[in-house]
């Protein structure tokens, strides 16, 4: 008799992890089978389909060693593979019309390129595509980078992807980077679990890859390669200023122990926990130090920011500037649950929570401009639009909506302003009581004013939530799906959690995506010279000579791309010599 064992969490696990479930809901929804994936050595390629996978190794100086192209034969159905070594054969790619399978295809292609062979003119992106089916789990570390060969490490790494997904068990490169004669197998399989993990998901790949996805990866490439320019005088400045800054902060404690920072919050100070990691112990992270009304944990937030500006801005951008005086930041879509971009080596995205004079760093080269974009109010017009409330597009569209809920609530602009986005992003009469300083009953008052000003948001955050705990997942307006785990849990602040995630993710993500469709469209019809994506904002270099009337041409076209189900999204427009110039000068 044969029988199908499937290894899997024991289900008593996730009550005490409920990040666990993740994994156990996809091994029950997605019953692992081990697909066929022996194959066949071949010359040259014969009878290739309309897809066919490219994998490339290459030494650390980025020369080109191993790369093979793996295909099904259309006459035999078999896998075959063809192996190649450096780049003599790379006009092999020329002849081949099929689209190209790769994973991670911003690395190989840029392979190729360093190594002046053809780069495939259709390509698509198994990472991507696992990332859009909401494969894998949100950290993608690979296991083959893993030196402990940890097979339990994930994410959206191929070895990971092509065991959970194929039962293909490959070696590692931590294995074969000593045995050349392993290597070509190596690449062969990598190859081989490209194609096939494409062939099993291609029948359920949601539309927004095509739509989205995939067309993003060109434009965020190419925002990569232009990199934008910093003025490194200014930054020896400022990495000074904030050495004596850090100097003059005298903290009883090691700022980054948890253990010390544990002791200090929940036993000298004897606070409550209410946040906790995901092992179950009170959380230390930024969220909970700002919440707290004591003198040493505000000296540990000061002395935490500075110390992340120092390093991460001051220190890492002299590290990754090139010769010509620009940092090249990488942009990563594949890492945040909303569909949200993110960006490292450089991280550009914590740039608007340091110091406003930060923005003084990022500058237009001499006879250029720099010119931002900024969609404002962009989350809450998103939010009014999937309401579908008259009311509330109009607030959006002709109001001023912050105005709108001081006047509802009887309190000035800037707590207006501060309410509409604490409700906006799923808040709570708690949290706004903790973060405001404010009377519980107080600020239960101001909900119950604002919801009955606005009924049609609790209307939605309601509908969704319930939505939400029924399917255990919660979707964007244009279909991309977070799973929401949160909601099997037992622990009540974890299913909490994920209600706000549920109330939020439609709003973000929608957000997103209507910034990344502006972003395909200026980059395919207009060769838009973008920089840099922050949140809701672009940054462009332009001549100096043609700022002002390419700054009115965003401000008319990007209104148009950006329309949603009839409501359009204004922007702002500014220009300058500095990123901050450009963004006190918004017409």
């Amino acid at each position: 008799m044969k029988i199908r064992v499937l290894s899997q969490y024991h289900p008593a696990s996730v009550l005490h992890n409920p990040r666990l479930w993740s994994d156990l809901l996809e091994d029950w929804e997605h019953f692992p089978e081990i697909v066929p994936h022996d194959f066949t050595v071949v010359k040259e390629p014969s009878d290739v389909g309309a897809y066919y996978a490219l994998d490339t190794e290459n030494s650390p100086d980025g020369k080109i060693g191993e790369w093979s192209i793996a295909y099904r034969n259309q006459k035999t159905g078999r896998l075959e593979v063809c192996s190649y070594m450096g780049t003599q054969d790379g006009n092999i790619i020329k002849k081949l019309d099929a689209t190209c399978v790769m994973h991670n295809a911003k690395w190989d292609i840029r392979v190729l390129k360093n190594n002046r062979m053809p780069v495939p003119k259709n390509i698509v992106c198994t990472m991507i595509a696992a990332y859009c089916l909401g494969l894998g789990k949100q950290d993608v570390k690979d296991s083959a980078k893993n030196k402990s060969g940890d097979q339990m490490v994930g994410g959206l790494g191929l070895k990971y992807l092509a065991r959970r997904h194929l039962g293909m068990t490959m070696l590692t490169w931590e294995q074969v980077k000593d045995h050349p004669e392993l290597k070509e197998e190596y690449n062969a399989n990598d190859s081989i679990s490209t194609f096939l993990l494409w062939e099993k998901w291609l029948p359920r790949i949601p539309q927004h890859f095509w739509d989205i996805d995939m067309p993003l990866l060109e434009v965020l490439m190419a925002m990569e390669d232009r990199g934008i320019a910093v003025d490194p005088a200014f930054l020896k400045v400022y990495a000074s200023e904030l050495d004596s800054a850090l100097n003059e902060i005298e903290l009883p404690l090691n700022a980054f122990s948890p253990p010390q920072l544990q002791s200090y919050i929940y036993g000298t100070l004897g606070i409550e926990p209410w946040k906790f990691t995901d092992t179950g112990a009170p959380s230390t992270d930024i969220d909970v130090l700002e919440a707290i009304d004591d003198p040493i944990v505000k000296k540990i937030v000061e002395y935490k920011q500075l110390y992340q500006e120092k390093s991460t801005y001051a220190d890492g951008y002299l590290k990754t500037m090139d010769s010509g005086g620009r940092i090249h930041s990488e942009f990563k879509q594949t890492s945040t649950a909303t569909g949200r971009l993110s960006s490292a080596k450089p991280n550009m995205q914590n740039v608007m929570k340091t110091r406003g004079s930060m923005r003084k760093l990022f500058v237009a080269p001499a006879g250029m401009k720099l010119i931002r974009v900024d969609w404002k109010k962009i989350e809450f017009g998103m939010l009014a639009v999937l309401t579908g409330d008259d009311e509330l597009i109009n607030a959006f569209v002709n109001g001023n909506i912050h105005q709108e809920t001081a006047d509802s609530l009887g309190i000035d602009y800037d707590t207006g302003k501060h309410i509409t986005f604490l409700v906006q992003n799923g808040g709570t009469p708690w949290g706004m009581s903790q973060e405001y300083d404010i009377p519980l009953e107080e600020a239960k008052s101001h909900f119950e004013k604002y919801f009955k000003r606005f009924p049609a948001i609790k209307r939605f955050h309601d509908k969704t939530v319930e939505e939400a705990k029924a399917t255990k997942k919660v979707s964007s307006p244009w279909g991309r799906e977070r799973r929401l785990n949160a909601q099997i849990a037992q622990d009540w602040r974890v299913r909490r959690d994920g209600e706000k995630e549920a109330k939020t993710m439609p709003m973000q993500s929608g957000a997103a995506e209507l910034v990344k469709l502006a972003m395909i469209a200026l980059h395919r019809d207009h060769n838009a010279p973008m920089l840099i994506q922050v949140h809701d904002e672009l940054l462009f270099e332009v001549p100096e000579d043609e700022a002002e009337d390419y700054a009115e041409f965003l401000k008319e076209f990007l209104p148009k791309v950006t329309t949603f189900r009839g409501v359009p999204f204004d922007v702002e427009v500014g220009i300058g010599d500095t990123w901050l110039e450009a963004s006190e000068k918004g017409k």
